[in-house]
Order: structure tokens, then C-alpha cells, then sequence
């Protein structure tokens, strides 16, 4: 079976077993252990494997030499809404069912490459890592830099659905909790209370004020304008009662040239300015997650040798163009790792009822990323 093949069975293989679950999690890294354990002679390890969210990283060893990172998620989201979710159907070229495009076809890619590399034992070190929690917040990359279990690596590749498109960069997701404080009283009487919902709602508009104008004026040049959005809002206990707190979430899609220094900064500014006219009013802020940016310069060396593999072994231009949405590139581009995506499947298929991939766009992928193997582990 070409390695191509093996990608598409593998991707079938993938749907077929559940893993939006915490006990689904667990069995599909199993699974996955179990085939490089006997297809392959990599270290493999399951790490954290009782936890909700376990994760599992390979590493084939030839020497010093290049380090290349092939990454992607297992998990999926919930399973409600597709008519067969674990049935891994195909019709017209393309196999339905729920994690089809978002991301087994990927995984499944990243294997056939990994498997290749393990049987022509070629040099420098290749590491595959399947994490299981990159549809919440993404924490196991962190994790396995942290603890020493990744280095830093010349090249990372993950296979999110792209259609074959090279994708450079993303936005960085910040959520920022801002929790406003006031002095309860009765509603009788509500001139003895400092009312916390009122705060919330000044704060919110002139801070949507603010930073409409500003991002405005520091766009980047692929990814465009900054972004935000108040998605929560909570506050008060009783209608007959002044509330004395409230709580906004605020997601900010934030910039390679920014950092989360910047999204404190621009509530403090509004904040100060409210504070100014209003000396009651109060605040304080919980950083809730912090999911960075990333960029792969689209004209360095690196960007330009991977575009020629890639459109070298498959016979055509690739598109250039940024990640729409968050993944984890943000996380290795952190860890000093240049990334790519590339993957099969169109996106907009991603999380969908008809959720799916075509068999075409898998194989072309397995291709182009073994191809990315034999040029650079040399």
C-alpha cells in the first residue's frame, strides 16, 4: 500500500472511533500508540494519559540534523447533528463523517509522512505529536515544550483543513475577564449604591469606541485590522437590589506585532478615562486564556523552499493566504518553531453537519509533506 493509500485508510480508521469524549480522547491516542508501536521503530509516549485531555508524541532519531514537528488534534467536537458521525463514508471522492476534515484527514496525513521517515531512516529527528485538546484551550503544546518534551524545532507543519492552501499566519486569541465593582443598596434607594451594571455598559461602549479607532490605524498587512469582542456579560443577583459586581468577557484577535501587554493596556486607557469623570468607578481584570499569534515570513528563505517542494512534487502554484481562525502555530511560534499549514479539506466543512474531506486533497497532502522530508532530513 503506497503511503498516500495508507493515509486515506487511516483517515477512515480515525472517524471511526469517538474522540470528543474524555474516554474517546483516551482511545484514539491508544489506537495511535498501538500502530507506531508495531508499524514503526520511534520512541512513542502517551503523556498524561488518564487526564481529560491526554496527548501523544513520537520522535524518530537519526543523528543530529534537522528537526521537523508534524503536528495535529484528534478530538473533535460533539457529535450532535451529523447523521452518522462515526461511519466514515464516501461518496463522489470524498469521505463524510464527524472529524473528517477537522482533523483526522490531517493526522492521518502527518502519519503516512511520519511512517515514511521511520522506514527510510532518514537523518536529523522528526516529531509527531497528536493532541487531544485543541478544540478547548490548546494547552498540551505548552505542556510539551514546558516539560522538555519538544525542543524548539527548524520547521513545524500542522494539517489543518487549508485546501492545500499554504497559510502563513494567524491572529493571537485573547480572552480578558473585566469584573466591575459597586456597592450594593436597595433599589429604593439606589443614590446610596454604586450601581456595577451601569460601569459595565459605559466601559463597554467606549471601549468599543476606542478601539474601532485604534485598530483602525495599525492594521498588519496579511491579517488586516485587530479584532474584539464582548461575548459575556453577568451581573446582579436580584432586580430589587443595586448590583455590586459584573463581569464581561472580552475575546480580542490580536496581532503578530502586538502582544497580550497591549489588549491590558487599551482597558486601563478607557478605564482611566471613565475613572477620570466618575471616581467610584472600579475594576480589575483576570487574564482567562492567552492563545498567541503567529507569522512565517511569506518572503524568507524558509517560506520559499517549502512553497518549492511542495509545488515541485505536485505539478502546481500553491495559493498563499493567513489562517482565518486560531490553531496551534500560535503555540509553536511561541516555542520559536516556523510553521506552516498546509492540509486537506476546505474549512468550511470544519464542525458541519456535512462534514467531510476529499480523498484527492488527502493524498496530495501525504505527498507533499513527505516531500518536505526528503528535501530537508538530509
Amino acid at each position: 500500500m503506497s503511503y498516500e493509500s495508507l493515509a486515506v485508510a487511516l483517515t477512515k480508521d480515525l472517524i471511526q472511533v469517538e474522540s470528543f469524549s474524555v474516554a474517546g480522547k483516551q482511545n484514539i491516542l491508544d489506537f495511535m500508540y498501538d500502530k507506531i508501536k508495531k508499524e514503526t521503530n520511534a520512541e512513542v509516549q502517551i503523556i498524561d494519559a488518564k487526564s481529560d485531555n491526554p496527548f501523544l508524541i513520537a520522535h524518530h532519531k537519526n543523528g543530529n540534523g534537522y528537526k521537523l514537528l508534524l503536528h495535529g488534534h484528534l478530538d473533535t467536537v460533539s457529535l450532535d447533528g451529523v447523521e452518522f458521525p462515526l461511519d466514515p463514508i464516501e461518496r463522489d471522492g470524498e469521505i463524510f463523517g464527524r472529524g473528517s476534515c477537522d482533523m483526522k484527514a490531517g493526522c492521518a496525513c502527518n502519519y503516512a509522512a511520519f511512517k515514511y521517515v521511520c522506514n527510510q531512516n532518514l537523518p536529523g529527528e522528526v516529531f509527531l505529536m497528536f493532541s487531544t485538546d485543541e478544540e478547548t484551550y490548546a494547552e498540551q503544546t505548552v505542556t510539551a515544550f514546558n516539560r522538555g518534551l519538544l525542543p524548539s524545532c527548524d520547521t513545524g507543519i500542522i494539517t489543518e483543513p487549508t485546501n492545500q492552501v499554504l497559510m502563513t499566519a494567524q491572529k493571537g486569541d485573547a480572552w480578558m475577564e473585566v469584573e466591575f465593582i459597586g456597592k450594593s443598596a436597595h433599589s429604593s434607594i439606589p443614590e446610596l449604591g454604586d450601581n456595577a451594571i451601569y460601569m459595565a455598559c459605559e466601559f463597554i461602549l467606549e471601549y468599543k469606541k476606542y478601539t474601532e479607532e485604534k485598530y483602525k490605524q495599525n492594521p498588519h498587512k496579511a491579517l488586516g485590522e485587530a479584532k474584539m469582542n464582548v461575548g459575556v456579560i453577568n451581573g446582579g443577583i436580584q432586580a430589587n437590589s443595586v448590583p455590586s459586581s459584573c463581569k464581561i468577557v472580552i475575546d480580542k484577535r490580536y496581532l503578530p506585532n502586538e502582544s497580550i501587554d497591549d489588549f491590558q493596556e487599551e482597558i486601563d486607557q478607557v478605564a482611566q478615562r471613565i475613572k477620570d469623570k466618575d471616581p467610584v468607578f472600579d475594576y480589575r481584570t483576570k487574564l482567562i486564556v492567552d492563545c498567541t499569534p503567529m507569522e512565517l515570513d511569506s518572503n524568507s528563505k524558509k517560506f520559499q523552499q517549502l512553497k518549492e517542494i511542495l509545488e515541485l512534487e505536485l505539478g502546481k502554484k500553491l495559493e498563499v493566504d493567513v489562517f482565518g481562525g486560531w490553531a496551534e502555530g500560535g503555540t509553536l511560534a511561541k516555542y520559536n518553531v516556523d510553521t506552516l499549514y498546509f492540509g486537506p479539506g476546505n474549512q468550511r466543512y470544519a464542525h458541519a453537519a456535512d462534514e467531510r474531506v476529499g480523498v484527492k486533497d488527502i493524498k496530495e497532502v501525504t505527498k507533499g509533506i513527505i516531500a518536505i522530508t526528503k528535501k530537508l532530513c538530509i
